[in-house]
């Protein structure tokens, strides 16, 4: 408001450029603005005023793909006496330099990495999905967990704590949803002979109770693992021949 303008509210302004609002009438009430549902309430490491405290102390964990190669499972008691078959997951770390992945201008390109793992048979989880979280690492960079992982400060080093069930969810889910695909036979023969080697190797110590309890570990989980498998397994396609027409008999007589 330029000089000897008036304000029609306050009058002619005594500062040149001043900026005035407008003010309620005699006998109005100011209109009344509710921020009770724009508050954040600040709880844990946010509720400190300690410098970092909103900060894992320790350095970033590189953002990473899950993959599933398809021979990789595992047995899995997932309520008593009960067994499962899962996929067991790798971590395809994306850090420049490593397994093909390039350092570009911005970021990096993991399109080679994750070309290199296709190749051997990996199949690479969308990380749509949502198996990926992010927190912040005690330098101000982002550091990256599994979903099911809760790491927890202690002091200056962080400890992980394991949500089992939801690991156990997210992998089942895997199958359910059909993003992977059911095992060969083959490939739960070779872990149902690996728990044999182990039972075989503990089994002339059986009577050193640490043996013993290996053994017995081993037999419960193979004999679960082996119930479970008929369920697990892929379904084989059954052949269809083709019909021999008598056209086609009579050519070959």
């Amino acid at each position: 408001m330029g000089a000897g303008h008036s304000c029609p509210f306050l009058g002619a302004s005594p500062h040149p450029g001043a900026l005035f609002f407008t003010l309620p009438r005699k006998g109005q009430t100011p209109m009344a603005h509710d921020f009770s549902n724009s508050g954040q309430v600040l709880t844990g490491p946010a509720s400190s005023t300690a410098p970092g405290a909103d900060r894992l102390p320790e350095l970033p964990r590189p953002d990473f793909y899950m993959m599933h190669h398809p021979d990789s499972w595992e047995a899995v008691e997932t309520s008593p006496d009960q067994w499962e078959w899962l996929p067991k997951l790798k971590r395809l770390l994306l850090v420049p330099g490593v397994n093909g992945v390039r350092a570009v201008r911005g970021g990096m390109d993991d399109g080679q990495a994750r070309i290199n793992f296709e190749k051997q048979g990996f199949k690479i989880l969308p990380r749509a999905l949502g198996y990926v979280t992010k927190y912040t690492a005690r330098n101000g960079r982002p550091t990256y967990f599994a979903t099911w992982e809760r790491p927890v400060a202690l002091g200056n080093r962080v400890a992980v704590r394991m949500d089992h069930d939801e690991n156990i969810e997210f992998r089942r889910a895997l199958l359910t949803d059909g993003v992977v695909e059911p095992p060969e036979p083959e490939s739960l023969e070779i872990v149902l002979e690996d728990l044999q080697q182990r039972i075989n190797r503990n089994g002339t110590q059986i009577h050193i109770p640490g043996a013993k309890k290996v053994v017995d570990k081993a037999e419960a989980k193979k004999a679960g693992a082996t119930k479970a498998k008929a369920k697990a397994v892929k379904k084989a396609k059954p052949v269809r021949r083709r019909k021999t027409t008598k056209k086609a008999e009579a050519t070959s007589e």
